[in-house]
């Protein structure tokens, strides 16, 4: 993924002048990729075998396919102060991960940070020494506008070398050069013209299509049909501005008083969407049902009133099934730090008062970035349906989904706790732990039944050099054409020393089965891709019986096992 995404931001940027510049973020053990108590700026303890082998592959990847710059990651690893450690950004990346391109101190992982949060260095100017000392960071993007003149300061009294001024000011001219800003500083205004393109909103709303993930669908809930009278309920069905999240319009999305009026237009929202899709005469309401409070970043929401209730009440009394978005406000960074799992109690309120006062059946449309947790509402919905955040132009294919206009293939990416405790659950944590979430990574299915048979290698041995073949054979039982993914896993019987994974993604394909048709899925599994970092941060391959798991902790999981060779 990382892979793609650098070269479709970036692709030939020498030349292109259309493209940009792609910038990874946050090196190392980040937030978002190791959450510690529900904050972005944490201090995480990652064992240094383990931060090789989950946390390096994606930096890997985007370094090949050339990325030409790279921001740190704000706090601190195993205790260390990432943004003046030399171990993470001059060992680490220069020169095992051999990166040559510009790197950006992340705003908040400069002189204030170093000196004022992690307290890893005596004040501020000391904090700016030690980042240019040992580290190879090239831009301060420091919210103080302290970074400059006190590499200025320090250049001046000779703690700090012009060569290593220079070494960075190299870095940031070529970049420059690249991207042509020499001989044409300003982009070329009739790229304006560009943005809002037919062709972008159908490439959008294509990737929408792609990813609603259908979590639960008792007794055939979903899809609806026109003649169905249907509640929705919920701000995020009447709403562009609540379907993007952060960095959406600004850092922490548009503000309550803007709305969707800061889109000038451009999108639609799901109810308006539903009314075009289920047709004019489509006997359906909406209720807003509870708004939520505070302005951008707030997971927050405000009760209904008793009178608004038993409107709404009166409203699904009179409807056949009901359809209710739950979610948050649009949130980026520090603004997304949460004390709980839990989505707001209101909301979780709501959805228990109409079911006990109508009893109908219930979908639940979930409009987030990340999994919360849904209490009794998991329990209570006969339907979930996971849109994630579909941007302004996502109200068509979700409306489209809920329709039976197509039927949904999205697949997890995450892991969705149950519980509280399972925060930090995944897929491939070691196979002695418990692993029961709400949902597991890669879970999903669509309205069409699908079953897998006859999974089948070339051989029962893989060894490095000489790698296997594995087939699956995939049916569409229902009436629907059904893209589906198919993951492949593996998870080895023993590991000498060590604990093997829970389960391993190694490879996934995704393919279109005619209704009623089946299709064979390849795929080229190698021993070195199950090789894994010991105490010494080598690689080793080991020696023992290997599991190949196709669509783990799925229905339609099947598994048989080959010997790993050394």
């Amino acid at each position: 993924m990382v892979a793609h995404s650098v070269r479709g931001y970036q692709g030939d940027y020498k030349t292109d002048r259309q493209r940009v510049a792609c910038c990874m973020r946050g090196f190392v053990g980040s937030g978002g990729g190791q959450p510690s108590g529900g904050r972005l700026r944490g201090v995480h303890h990652i064992p240094d075998p383990h931060l090789l082998e989950y946390h390096l592959p994606g930096f890997e990847a985007a370094i090949a396919s050339g990325a030409a710059a790279l921001m740190q990651a704000p706090g601190a690893v195993n205790g260390e102060a990432l943004g003046t450690s030399p171990f993470y950004l001059r060992s680490l990346l220069r020169d095992r991960l051999h990166f040559r391109g510009v790197m950006v101190a992340d705003q908040h992982s400069s002189a204030h940070t170093q000196a004022q949060w992690l307290h890893s260095a005596s004040d501020m100017r000391d904090a700016v020494f030690l980042a240019l000392n040992n580290t190879s960071v090239d831009v301060g993007e420091d919210v103080t506008q302290n970074f400059a003149p006190t590499t200025i300061d320090l250049v001046r009294t000779g703690r700090i070398t012009e060569d290593r001024v220079t070494e960075s000011c190299a870095r940031i001219l070529q970049l420059k050069k690249d991207l042509g800003l020499f001989d044409h500083p300003f982009a070329d205004p009739n790229f304006a013209g560009l943005v809002g393109a037919r062709q972008d909103t159908v490439a959008a709303q294509n990737a929408v299509r792609e990813s609603l993930t259908l979590l639960r669908n008792n007794g055939g809930l979903l899809p609806l049909a026109p003649s169905d009278r249907v509640l929705f309920v919920g701000p995020h069905f009447n709403s562009t501005a609540l379907l993007g999240g952060g960095w959406n319009v600004h850092a922490q999305g548009p503000s309550p008083a803007e709305g969707d009026v800061v889109f000038e237009g451009m999108g639609e929202s799901i109810i308006s969407a539903v009314r075009r899709v289920a047709g004019a005469d489509a006997p359906i309401a909406y209720h807003r049902g509870f708004q939520l409070t505070g302005g951008p970043g707030s997971t927050g929401s405000t009760s209904t009133s008793t009178s608004e209730f038993a409107q709404l009440v009166r409203l699904a009394r009179q409807a056949d099934k009901l359809v209710v978005a739950m979610g948050e406000a649009p949130y980026s960074g520090q603004g997304a730090d949460l004390g709980e799992l839990a989505l707001d109690q209101r909301q979780i309120a709501l959805v228990q008062g109409l079911h006990r006062e109508t009893r109908k059946p219930l979908a639940v449309v979930l409009v987030a970035g990340r999994p919360r947790l849904l209490k009794e509402v998991g329990e209570i919905a006969d339907a979930v349906l996971n849109v994630y955040l579909p941007g302004a132009h996502g109200g068509l294919p979700v409306a489209e989904a809920l329709y039976g206009k197509f039927s949904p293939s999205g697949r997890l990416p995450v892991t969705f706790p149950k519980y509280e405790s399972q925060a930090r659950d995944t897929m491939w944590q070691g196979i002695s732990g418990s692993y029961a979430p709400a949902w597991p990574f890669g879970f999903g299915f669509g309205y069409s039944p699908v079953t897998y048979s006859n999974i089948t290698t070339d051989g029962d041995t893989v060894r490095p050099g000489h790698p296997l073949t594995v087939r699956v054979t995939v049916h569409n039982l229902g009436p629907l054409d059904q893209k589906e993914p198919v993951m492949l896993y593996t998870s080895q019987a023993f590991r000498t020393g060590y604990e093997p994974e829970l389960f391993r993604l190694r490879s996934f394909d995704k393919l279109t089965i005619k209704a009623g048709s089946a299709a064979v899925v390849s795929f080229t599994l190698t021993a070195e891709e199950l090789a894994y970092y010991n105490r010494d941060l080598t690689k080793v391959v080991d020696p023992s019986k290997v599991n190949i798991t196709i669509n783990a902790l799925t229905p339609n999981e099947r598994t048989l096992t080959v010997n790993l060779l050394p």
